[in-house]
C-alpha cells in the first residue's frame, strides 16, 4: 500500500509540473483525450507501476542472488558516475528498444505503448507490466554489477524519470542548442508517429547519439506528426491491454505502421 501512495504522489507531482507546460506550449491541432484512454492509463501508472516495481524487485533479486556488487564506479566522483550511467543505460535502452519492435514477440508488449492515438504528459505511463519490467532489469543490471553509488543513481532515475514523461507530452517545448545532446519531445512524438516516413526512427531515449550513429534519426524541422497509433489498437482497457500480447494479433496492414515497426 506504501508503494502504491508514492506512485500516486508522484503521478500527482508530474500533472502539477506537465499540465501547465500543456497548456502554454501545446503542440498544434494535438486533439483531445477520450474519458477511457484516461482511465486506461491511470490504470496503467498506478496498478501497472505497482506490478512493474514489485516484478522488477523480484527479478533482480533472483539475478544478483550470490553475486556480489562491485565498488569500481562508486569510486569515480559523482558526475562522472551520472554520465557514465546516462550513456550505458542510454545504449541498453536503445538496444532493447529496437529489439522490442524487431522481434514480434516483445512487439506484442511493446504495441500497447504505440496503442495511443494521442501524446501527453500520461502517455508515458501507458507500458505492459513485462516490457516494463524487462527494460528495468536491462538497465537496473550495470548499475547493480558495476556498483554506482546510491546518490548517482538517484540523480540519474530522478532525471530519466522527468524526461520520460517530457518526451510524451503534449508540447512543443524546445531544448534549444541541448536538442545536439538530449531528446526533444518533438523528436521522440515522431518515433510514435504512424506515418510512414517515420516508421523504424528515433529509437533512442534521453540521448540522440545512438540514432545518429546507427542511422535511425528523423528530425524533420517544424513539423509534427498528424496520427498517433497502430494498426488495429487493443480496445482502451486496462485488462484488455494486459491481456493483448498473449492472444493472437491482428494482421499486419501494408499501409500500418506495424508493417515496418516488425522486421
Amino acid at each position: 500500500m506504501l508503494d502504491l501512495i508514492v506512485i500516486v504522489e508522484a503521478l500527482v507531482v508530474s500533472a502539477l509540473l506537465f499540465v501547465p507546460l500543456e497548456r502554454l506550449l501545446p503542440v498544434p491541432d494535438a486533439g483531445r483525450r477520450t474519458l477511457k484512454s484516461w482511465i486506461v492509463d491511470l490504470a496503467h501508472a498506478t496498478l501497472g507501476g505497482q506490478a512493474i516495481k514489485t516484478g522488477a524487485t523480484v527479478l533482480l533479486a533472483l539475478i544478483l542472488m550470490g553475486h556480489p556488487q562491485s565498488t569500481l564506479a562508486a569510486s569515480l566522483p559523482i558526475w562522472l558516475q551520472v554520465i557514465l550511467l546516462l550513456l550505458i543505460c542510454d545504449l541498453i535502452i536503445w538496444i532493447v528498444h529496437r529489439a522490442c519492435h524487431a522481434m514480434p514477440l516483445l512487439w506484442r508488449f511493446h504495441r500497447i505503448h504505440h496503442s495511443s492515438t494521442r501524446l501527453d504528459w500520461l502517455a508515458a505511463s501507458r507500458v505492459h507490466p513485462c516490457e516494463q519490467i524487462l527494460m528495468t532489469t536491462a538497465i537496473a543490471l550495470p548499475m547493480l554489477t558495476l556498483g554506482f553509488s546510491p546518490a548517482a543513481t538517484a540523480i540519474y532515475l530522478g532525471v530519466y524519470e522527468v524526461h520520460a514523461v517530457l518526451l510524451h507530452a503534449n508540447t512543443r517545448m524546445s531544448l534549444g542548442p541541448l536538442e545536439a545532446i538530449f531528446t526533444p519531445p518533438r523528436i521522440h512524438h515522431w518515433h510514435h508517429a504512424d506515418e510512414p516516413h517515420a516508421y523504424d526512427s528515433n529509437f533512442g531515449s534521453q540521448l540522440v547519439i545512438w540514432d545518429r550513429m546507427f542511422g535511425t534519426a528523423y528530425h524533420p524541422q517544424r513539423r509534427y506528426p498528424k496520427r498517433f497509433g497502430v494498426d488495429a489498437p487493443p480496445e482502451e482497457d486496462f485488462v484488455t491491454h494486459l491481456l493483448a500480447p498473449f492472444k493472437a494479433q491482428p494482421p499486419v496492414a501494408a499501409d500500418s505502421a506495424s508493417t515496418s515497426q516488425i522486421v
